[in-house]
């Protein structure tokens, strides 16, 4: 279909990723807590599990965009999100969806996700582990 599209996310956090690396990336996060694969439909209002606003643009652009200021969250309630995206909409790419599926993903499924901040970083403390 095409209104579908694929989020993913670290439950209990509300912000949405691309790729469930990305969500395991996006901070200090412990082995108990869930990665989640969405699956969000446009248009599907009622009788959805959640509802999230999702930024329409090209998945290259978004990438280049940090998760936390993309904007894309995820919200128990139609009206919360339609609130959220009349108030954040500054240039009218933020589009509401229901969520029609989630799915638990396995640690054991998740590969390594290394944007190059990520990787600079990492980067200079292994430096500090060699001189150490």
């Amino acid at each position: 279909m095409e209104n579908e599209i694929k989020r993913y996310r670290v439950r209990p956090k509300r912000y949405l990723c691309l790729s469930p690396e990305e969500a395991v990336s996006t901070g200090i996060t412990i082995g108990e807590e869930t990665v989640e694969e969405l699956l969000l439909i446009k248009g599907l209002l009622f009788g959805s599990l959640l509802y999230a606003s999702i930024r329409e643009i090209d998945e290259y652009e978004l990438m280049k965009i940090p998760v936390e200021e993309r904007k894309e969250r995820l919200f128990d309630s139609r009206k919360e999100a339609a609130r959220y995206i009349s108030e954040n909409n500054t240039d009218g790419t933020l589009v509401l969806y229901g969520v029609k599926e989630i799915k638990s993903i396995s640690r054991e499924n998740i590969g390594t996700f290394e944007s190059t901040g990520t990787s600079q970083v990492l980067n200079e403390l292994k430096k500090f582990e060699k001189t150490g």
